[in-house]
C-alpha cells in the first residue's frame, strides 16, 4: 500500500519515463525486421517487458538493458508454448494480428485476470474479414485467443473507429505482410487518433509506410502490400501520459519543478495535458524538451473532449476537484474499456475523499470543492489511478492510503522514488 500525506512544497528536476506506446511498437517492429536494431531509452516497465518476452517467443533475440535494448529480428516462428502477455492489452492486440503470419501452426495468447476480460471481438472479426482463422477459447470475445497461421486473402477490412485504437494498430502492423495493397475502412468516427499517429510514425522508422484515406464518404488507412520491416537505431521519447501526474502536482501544489524528456513537437495525444492546464489557468512554460512549472495556480473548470486522450481522464478528474466551478469530461465512453472502468472508478474513489463527481454515460461532471480528505482508496490494478490518486492525496487533509501501488511498474516503475525526490510526502508500507 501507498501512504500519502499532505505535501506543502515540491521542488526539483526530474525526467518523464520513456513512452510506453512507443516502446511497445518499437520492440515489435524491431523483432519483425531481419537484422539488428538498437532501441535507446526504452521503458523497462512490466507491459513493455511483456512485449519483449513475447517477441522472443516468436523468434527475436533481445538483450534487455536499462538504457538500451538490442533486438535481432528474424522470420516469425511458431511459439513453443502459450504466449502469456501478463496485463498488457497492447501486446495482446498487436500480436493477435502478427501471429497470423507465422509460417505454420497455431498461437495461443492469454494474460492475467484483467486481460481475460478485455474485449477482443472487434479485432477477431476484422481478422476474419481478411480470411484469417482466430477465435476466443471461451467463445465470448476475450482471451485466451487462438490464431492459426494463414495467408491474408482480402484487401479490404472494415472496423469501428470508436472502440480501441489498438485494434487498428494491430491491422496496420499485420497488413504489410499481405501480397496485395490493403485498405482499413473505418465504419464510425475515429477516437484516440494520436495513438495511430504514433503507430504510423514508428512504422515509418522501420521502413513500413501507411497512408490515410480521406474521401467524402470513406475514411481510413491504406497499406502497400509486400512491405518489409527494416532494422534501425531508434530513440524512444518521454511519455506525456506519465508526465501528466507531474504536471498536475506542479500546478496544484506550491512548486518549482522542471520535467525533462517531454518534447514540444511530440505526436503523443497526451501532450494535450499542457494545453488543458493552461486553459484552466496555469502558466506553465513548455520548451523544446522540457516543461517548467512554478505553482500553485488558481484553476477554473472547463469542458474537455477526451475522444483522443482517454488516458488523461484520471488526471483531469483530480484537477477538476480543485478547480473553481465545473469541469466537464465528455466523449469518453471508451475510457470504460481500459484496465478498469475509469469513469466509474474515479467517481467512486474520489467521492470517498469528498469530491463532487457525477458520472455520465460518456464522461464526468466534477464540481470543485474547497478541500479533499484522506481516505482508503482502491485502484482496481490500474496504474493510472494509483498515480492520479497520489496527487489527490498530496493535497488532501489527513492520510490517504492507496491499494495496489505495485501496478505503477506497468508504465512508471520509479514513480514513488521520483515523487519522493521532489519532496512528496509518500511512502510504501
Amino acid at each position: 500500500m501507498l501512504v500519502v500525506k499532505k505535501t506543502p512544497h515540491i521542488k526539483g528536476i526530474l525526467s518523464a519515463p520513456p513512452s510506453k506506446s512507443y516502446t511497445h511498437r518499437a520492440v515489435i517492429c524491431a523483432s519483425l525486421a531481419n537484422g539488428l536494431s538498437n532501441l535507446k531509452n526504452p521503458l523497462n516497465g512490466a507491459d513493455c517487458l511483456s512485449s519483449a518476452h513475447a517477441c522472443e517467443m516468436f523468434g527475436a533475440e533481445i538483450e534487455l538493458g536499462n538504457e538500451k535494448w538490442i533486438v535481432r529480428g528474424s522470420e516469425l516462428k511458431t511459439p513453443d508454448n502459450i504466449v502469456d502477455i501478463g496485463n498488457s492489452g497492447t501486446t495482446l492486440r498487436i500480436l493477435t494480428g502478427i501471429s497470423s503470419q507465422i509460417s505454420n501452426g497455431y498461437t495461443v495468447l492469454t494474460g492475467d485476470d484483467s486481460i481475460r476480460k478485455r474485449p477482443m471481438q472487434p479485432l477477431l472479426d476484422a481478422l476474419k474479414q481478411l480470411g484469417l482463422i482466430c477465435f476466443s477459447t471461451k467463445n465470448n470475445g476475450t482471451a485466451p485467443i487462438v490464431v492459426k497461421s494463414g495467408k491474408i486473402s482480402s484487401n479490404v477490412v472494415e472496423i469501428r473507429g470508436d472502440m480501441s485504437s489498438q485494434f487498428i494498430t494491430s491491422l496496420m502492423m499485420t497488413l504489410p505482410f499481405s501480397e496485395d495493397d490493403s485498405e482499413i475502412i473505418l465504419t464510425t468516427p475515429l477516437k484516440s487518433e494520436p495513438y495511430l499517429n504514433i503507430t504510423i510514425d514508428v512504422l515509418d522508422n522501420f521502413g513500413v509506410k501507411i497512408g490515410k484515406i480521406e474521401e467524402k464518404n470513406k475514411s481510413g488507412y491504406k497499406i502497400k502490400g509486400n512491405q518489409t520491416y527494416k532494422p534501425c537505431d531508434y530513440t524512444i521519447e518521454g511519455d506525456y501520459s506519465s508526465a501528466s501526474y507531474l504536471v498536475a502536482a506542479g500546478v496544484l501544489l506550491n512548486s518549482d519543478i522542471v520535467i525533462k524528456n517531454v518534447f514540444k513537437d511530440s505526436k503523443q495525444g497526451d501532450r494535450e495535458i499542457i494545453e488543458i492546464v493552461k486553459k484552466m489557468g496555469a502558466d506553465v512554460k513548455i520548451n523544446d524538451d522540457n516543461v517548467k512549472i512554478t505553482g500553485p495556480y488558481e484553476l477554473n473548470g472547463i469542458e474537455i473532449d477526451v475522444t483522443d486522450i482517454p488516458d488523461l481522464v484520471p488526471t483531469i478528474a483530480v484537477l477538476g476537484c480543485f478547480a473553481k466551478g465545473k469541469t466537464v469530461v465528455y466523449n469518453g465512453e471508451h475510457v470504460r474499456l481500459k484496465e478498469c472502468d475509469r469513469l466509474a472508478a474515479c467517481t467512486t474513489e474520489l467521492s470517498k475523499m469528498g469530491a463532487k463527481i457525477e458520472e455520465k454515460k460518456d464522461g464526468l461532471i466534477i464540481t470543485g470543492v474547497h478541500k479533499l480528505n484522506g481516505a482508503k482508496l482502491k485502484t482496481y490494478h490500474d496504474h493510472r489511478l494509483v498515480m492520479a490518486f497520489t496527487i489527490a492525496g498530496m493535497l488532501a487533509d489527513g492520510e490517504t492510503i492507496i491499494e495496489g501501488e505495485d501496478s505503477v511498474k506497468i508504465s512508471f516503475p520509479d514513480f514513488v522514488d521520483k515523487m519522493k525526490s521532489i519532496g512528496s510526502n509518500i511512502k510504501v508500507i
